[in-house]
């Protein structure tokens, strides 16, 4: 949950807007809880994998990066006004 509010939270302060030049009738709302539910996954599997010192920026840092691959896999570019 924590990271799904870090997304949320850089997002707003980043303002990106999403752009998907391959599918421009994808749904963005869709394909960003599927992505943050992807960075929710890498976290818990950090924890599994016995990485309990890996924690806080840099878990959150490994999150952020899988949401926004996530999000290039399914053919969506962050553009920052």
């Amino acid at each position: 949950m924590r990271v799904l509010l870090l997304c949320v939270a850089l997002s707003a302060c980043a303002a990106p807007r999403w752009v998907n030049l391959q599918n421009p009738a994808a749904d963005l709302a869709a394909d960003r809880v599927a992505c943050d539910k992807d960075a929710e996954r890498v976290v818990r599997l950090n924890r599994l994998g016995g990485m309990a010192e890996k924690q806080g920026l840099q878990t959150e840092a490994e999150a952020v990066g899988a949401h926004r691959r996530c999000m290039a896999a399914r053919g969506w570019r962050e553009l920052n006004d």
